[in-house]
């Protein structure tokens, strides 16, 4: 544990009986702001916490080929900002980057990538860059790619990866897979091909299973490194900043909100409805319509519980208004739904059944020309954008240097604008969401304008259903997000 000074008042911020203007000399026009008196600045104790991921031994050390700058023991905060009066543990991790001095010998690693789960955008650029870190700035003997997954891994599809360059192109050239896999038959897997170091892309369910490689590879005191780069459009990965690739899922998403203000725009009465993806959290949602300010009247995400007829109201008078109204919905808000029966099961489709309570509601004279759009798999099935391919190329980067450096067991996470290697105990059976009592969502409220569309519980049972709660609600990570812990 380390101890810090946490500032919690500044001394920048001045009150009107705290300065006086100050004349210039010798009668001359103008002058100065002088300050009368300085602000007290105020500093309270907290402590840090530093979780170190683990690391492989090794009874020899070679010099990084890596150029520096180098890291040595540096850690990034695991929060920017505490309030005034916060005593408490701030957790941090240590920070990525080449170390002087390397324990795998580079001429003789065999190394290997994996991609896991559903696609994502910046897949092919962090297989290339994984790729070219370990052959160009390593001189790696062998990386491998592992066809299909952890499927194919179990059944021992490994490939020489070559030097062509894959960042432009959508999906995985590797393959993936969903599914379980036994642990044991992936370590098999491993040491049969004398494996190194394994990079495991892919999400929660991904980083699951790379953990238990981890406990049996610890458990057969095998020396293999694991280094995991987490992704998901969805951005519900705990802990991190943002994940790669959902910056260019929401250019994708928002570009669907484009077309539905176009349609709802162009004929009477119009109400354009997207349905995009997020099975559990709303980030997608969220920061689509953000991206679309003024443009969009409501968003519904999984975390923030709603009534049917509250919405319904609403949406009838930005119509009555405005001749035309834009909801964005998140697919997890199905979790939110009863049917007409009043049934707890969750519906497959929320989007279908809006299409459905909306053309009920608004018939005769005020009917409306709904327009629907689920872009679906289209905002995941595509190259990463600029910032989404810079971020892949150094999550890339620093997943090298963490397995060489012997580090194992740990994900390179972008956190406060610098990148972290967190334990992945940290980062499984956990989730991230979208904090309905943050600043992100505070400000998409102001850019929609929408009210909170809870009923009173005597008005609707379903409106016994409350917003979903995060271990700590002062907590907030730059894209909005907060954390939850399941079992």
């Amino acid at each position: 544990e380390w101890r810090m000074r946490v500032s919690t008042a500044a001394a920048a911020v001045l009150s009107l009986s705290e300065a006086a203007w100050v004349p210039a000399r010798g009668g001359a026009a103008g002058g100065r702001l002088g300050v009368r008196r300085r602000s007290v600045v105020e500093e309270e104790a907290a402590t840090v916490q530093v979780v170190r991921p683990r690391r492989v031994g090794s009874e020899t050390w070679w010099a990084n080929p890596v150029r520096g700058p180098y890291v040595s023991d540096e850690v990034v905060l695991a929060r920017a900002s505490l309030s005034r009066g916060e005593a408490r543990v701030v957790e941090a991790y240590a920070r990525a980057g080449p170390r002087r001095e390397v324990s795998l010998e580079p001429s003789r690693a065999r190394c290997a990538i994996v991609t896991c789960g559903g696609l994502c955008p910046g897949l092919n650029a962090v297989v290339q860059e994984v790729a070219r870190c370990l052959r160009e700035q390593y001189g790696a003997r062998s990386v491998l790619g592992v066809e299909g997954g952890y499927a194919g891994l179990a059944a021992g599809r490994l490939r020489e990866l070559d030097s062509r360059l894959t960042y432009a192109t959508g999906g995985t050239a590797l393959g993936t897979s969903r599914g379980q896999q036994d642990p044991a038959r992936l370590v098999d897997a491993l040491e049969e091909a004398a494996i190194d170091a394994l990079f495991v892309v892919g999400g929660d369910g991904t980083l699951r299973g790379a953990s238990a490689i981890c406990r049996e590879l610890e458990s057969r005191a095998r020396r293999p490194r694991v280094v995991c780069l987490p992704k998901t459009i969805d951005n519900d990965i705990p802990v991190i900043d943002r994940s790669f690739g959902f910056d260019t899922a929401v250019a994708a998403a928002k570009s669907f909100i484009d077309v539905a203000v176009v349609e709802a725009t162009a004929f009477p009465r119009g109400l354009g409805l997207v349905r995009l993806m997020g099975r559990d959290a709303g980030f997608l949602a969220a920061h689509a319509a953000l991206a679309a300010p003024g443009d969009v009247d409501a968003v519904l995400v999984p975390e923030k519980a709603f009534a049917l007829d509250p919405l319904l109201d609403y949406l009838a008078g930005k119509l009555d208004a405005n001749d035309r109204a834009v909801l964005v919905v998140a697919e997890g808000v199905n979790a939110r739904l009863r049917d007409a029966d009043g049934l707890d099961e969750p519906l497959p489709d929320v989007g279908a059944w809006l299409c459905d309570r909306l053309a009920d509601r608004f018939t005769g004279d005020d009917k409306i020309s709904l327009k629907y759009l689920d872009p679906s798999y289209a905002v995941r099935a595509l190259p990463s954008n600029p910032a989404d391919t810079v971020l892949c190329a150094r999550l890339a980067a620093n997943a090298c240097h963490a397995a060489f450096h012997g580090f194992t067991d740990c994900a390179v996470c972008p956190l406060n604008g610098d990148f972290a290697l967190v334990p992945l105990h940290h980062l499984v059976n956990r989730t991230a969401i979208v904090n309905v009592a943050g600043q992100v969502w505070a400000d998409l409220v102001r850019s929609t304008g929408q009210p909170d569309f809870r009923a009173a519980p005597d008005d609707d049972p379903a409106a016994a259903q409350t917003d979903l709660e995060c271990d700590d609600r002062d907590f907030e990570t730059p894209s909005g997000g907060c954390v939850v812990t399941y079992e």
